[in-house]
């Protein structure tokens, strides 16, 4: 008798924490709905969090052909915000940040405000009860928001799936030179496989909320989901491109480009997941002309779950070119801290070249689906210019990414 109750209370057990697990994810899920109903003017009010800590070690040689090594820790991102919806068509967004990971020189993090990411208003008139046709979407906004060009900037940071996005991705982010996003307004409309949006954005710059004094940055994306086959679950193209007008005293974005676009390839069958983006675009005027030219890269990023939403293999290889000697920029974090602090030495072009290869390889565990998940990989970058090595090593790097 008492082997039996023994024997029971053990199979108890797995049942007992995965159900408190459950109960733990559910709550983090909903930690920030403070108040729901289809009814009434107002639909929705939600508080957002995220949180990331990272921590990495780079090994590699810098242009001076030394070798060196260097480790980090640090809140990577920490962002507030929340989403008000009311007559259910109407949304008010605000997202900020308040850290962006240590000073690279300096290594000190403080949390404090730093700047707006999303402050936005739409209406959606798709939801309106007498909407008329079959609109999934009909959206007119104002005000800031991500424009996205890459695969990789197309999922929010809680979404995507490296430690660190590739640095053709960055390359074609139109953002500010503060990391945020610019304001303007747009319209985006879906119907059946359909979904397009264009905008005009302002390049003027500011933390809280920036004008119209400088240029402006047009923006175009349209994705599309093939025809169903047999055993794909995903499959889908996006195109999207920026082209910015400014005079040379005006403020610009994305690093000065003058414009850039992208196209996307998505395949996801059973466990696969399949991910490319082809990109390029033209750098804008820099007193040094090795900083100019046009610029190309590919990126694939196959993916397998090893366990079905829980453990998740993910690799990508990635290859940048540009025309002019100092066309590119390495990404690494590490590699330019190291350097802004005379770990390494960067100094012959800056951390520019104008060839890029970079291969990733990562396994992700997620606790909570993407909403509390450990992400760890290992990468090799290998950048050159015509005046020789710029930067070739390895990095590891692993991040602990939570929001609600």
């Amino acid at each position: 008798m008492r082997r039996s109750l023994f024997a029971a209370l053990l199979c108890l057990v797995p049942f007992t924490a995965a159900k408190a697990q459950t109960d733990f994810c559910d709550s983090l899920k909903n930690l920030g709905y403070l108040y729901q109903s289809e009814d009434g003017p107002i639909n929705l009010v939600k508080l957002y969090g995220m949180a990331q800590f990272q921590a990495g070690y780079i090994n590699g040689t810098d242009s001076a052909g030394n070798s060196f090594s260097d480790s980090q820790n640090e809140f990577r991102r920490i962002w507030l915000g929340g989403d008000l919806r009311f007559w259910d068509a109407f949304l008010f967004k605000n997202t900020f940040s308040v850290t962006q990971g240590k000073n690279a020189s300096t290594g000190s993090q403080k949390i404090d405000f730093k700047h707006f990411r999303n402050l936005h208003v739409l209406v959606d008139f798709a939801k309106f009860k007498d909407a008329s046709g079959d609109w999934k979407r009909l959206e007119f906004g104002y005000g800031r928001r991500s424009l996205k060009l890459a695969d990789e900037w197309q999922k929010s940071a809680t979404h995507f799936d490296p430690v660190e996005r590739s640095p053709l991705s960055n390359k074609l982010w139109p953002t500010d030179a503060g990391g945020s996003h610019p304001a303007g307004f747009w319209m985006r409309a879906a119907r059946g496989q359909d979904d397009v949006q264009f905008g005009v954005f302002s390049t003027t710059q500011d933390d809280e909320f920036p004008g119209w004094e400088d240029g402006t940055l047009l923006y175009g994306e349209w994705s599309h989901k093939l025809a169903e086959k047999s055993g794909w679950k995903l499959r889908q193209l996006v195109f999207s491109g920026f082209t910015q007008g400014t005079s040379a005293a005006d403020q610009k974005l994305a690093r000065g480009l003058e414009w850039g676009g992208s196209a996307i390839l998505r395949l996801h069958s059973g466990a696969w997941e399949f991910n490319s983006t082809l990109g390029g675009g033209k750098n804008g005027e820099s007193s040094r002309s090795s900083r100019e030219g046009t610029f190309w890269g590919v990126s694939f990023m196959p993916m397998y779950w090893l366990v079905e939403n829980k453990l998740k293999l993910v690799s990508r290889y990635q290859m940048q070119h540009a025309s002019n000697a100092q066309g590119i920029r390495l990404n690494s974090r590490y590699a330019r801290s190291a350097g802004a602090r005379g770990e390494a030495d960067m100094s012959l072009t800056g951390g520019r070249g104008d060839r890029h290869h970079n291969v990733y390889l990562g396994i992700n565990y997620y606790f909570c689906g993407d909403n509390l998940k450990l992400v760890s990989g290992i990468e090799y970058d290998d950048i050159q210019s015509a005046a020789g090595n710029v930067f070739h090593g390895w990095t590891a790097s692993s991040a602990l990414r939570v929001y609600f």
